[in-house]
């Protein structure tokens, strides 16, 4: 997700140093629209090279983790969004209404002075305080990244709230950051550093950040940040869940998604290259025929790429350029919804965004 992305720019406030020196990451002097970048026929199946990007909903200051919640019994799906500056998680209906599903999603308790990480958003100076991901289990319930309480957890279907992990053998985590939930119930989740103050450097650090498997009220590590050799951020599992997809490097001129074969067992074995370059970063999802969807945060950008690791094309989010008050265009994640599964949800900082797709993606939650 865009926590660690942004949070990461901030070099001088993430090893506790004075605010006064941070200066915000350099934008594009002018703005552009949407566009996309067609590098494969085959993208023409999935997206119309004149489809058009609309704005579903705006104002929220730093967006993220959206999953679409599908309809039951003659109800409306929505869309659930997790605002990492707010603490709550949104509900966004298809029409754009927006309003509050889940409060102190990403923090619950009261201690301000130690938890969060210092960020920049824009010209803002902020705590990451919210909540960084969504997803829903096979039984329809959501399961979400409650960063700064360094857990996983679970909404039932009574509203109470169900602490899935929050470490592993007496050690906390730093911060859960994006989750990816098998068929079989197992969630595989990436730790970050956004529920500690000071991030990585924190002295409440206890372990490294790493992937992990939740299962059955188990926790093992999946993945260690040696394995993959940097800080683990977005995560994805195809559609059979045969293959577990991290990025890695996402803040190097040159990042990259590294592919693992997951065993019957839910063991991780040796990573390969899957692909790299623009459009990797943050959020990511696998469509009903394996392709891979990915963000890139800054400047904004979703790349496709098939399941044989095929750049098939880029989709460039509008940016505003250096105008003031200095706004942060990004593009955080993605998740596909309408209950169709053929509308691709992007959050982008300040905006929800929405685009119509040919072939229709893959929802979470109960199969029908």
């Amino acid at each position: 997700m865009l926590m660690r992305t942004i949070a990461a720019s901030l070099l001088p406030l993430s090893l506790g140093l004075s605010v006064a020196y941070a200066q915000p990451a350099p934008g594009e002097a002018a703005p552009h629209p949407f566009s996309i970048t067609r590098s494969d026929p085959a993208l023409d199946a999935l997206i119309a090279p004149e489809a058009k990007l609309r704005i579903l909903a705006t104002g929220f200051g730093f967006i993220d983790g959206p999953v679409w919640m599908a309809g039951r019994d003659g109800a409306e799906g929505f869309l659930l969004a997790s605002s990492i500056i707010d603490n709550v998680i949104y509900k966004v209906t298809a029409s754009g209404k927006v309003s509050v599903f889940l409060d102190r999603a990403g923090y619950s308790g009261e201690d301000f002075a130690s938890v969060g990480k210092l960020a920049l958003i824009g010209r803002a100076h902020v705590l990451l305080m919210g909540p960084g991901c969504t997803g829903i289990d096979r039984q329809g319930r959501l399961i979400w990244c409650a960063g700064q309480d360094l857990a996983i957890k679970r909404l039932e279907k009574d509203g109470t709230r169900t602490v899935l992990a929050d470490g592993f053998e007496g050690k906390h985590f730093n911060g859960p950051n994006d989750i990816a939930i098998a068929a079989d119930g197992a969630i595989f989740f990436t730790d970050s550093d956004v529920g500690l103050r000071g991030g990585i450097h924190s002295p409440q650090v206890q372990m490294p950040d790493s992937v992990w498997r939740w299962k059955d009220g188990r926790v093992n590590l999946a993945v260690s940040r040696e394995q993959l050799g940097a800080e683990p951020n977005g995560i994805a599992l195809s559609p059979d869940d045969k293959y577990l997809y991290l990025s890695a490097g996402t803040l190097s001129p040159d990042p990259k998604v590294m592919r693992y074969a997951v065993s019957a067992d839910g063991s991780v074995g040796p990573g390969e290259l899957f692909t790299h370059g623009s459009g990797i970063g943050d959020g990511m999802k696998t469509d009903r025929a394996g392709n891979l969807w990915s963000t890139d945060a800054l400047p904004g950008t979703v790349r496709i790429t098939s399941p044989e690791g095929r750049l098939l094309g880029l989709l460039h989010l509008p940016t505003p350029g250096e105008a003031e008050p200095r706004k942060t265009a990004c593009a955080s994640s993605l998740a596909f919804g309408g209950d169709d599964a053929r509308t691709l949800y992007i959050t982008g900082c300040e905006q929800i965004y929405a685009i119509a797709l040919r072939a229709p993606g893959r929802l979470e939650g109960p199969v029908n």
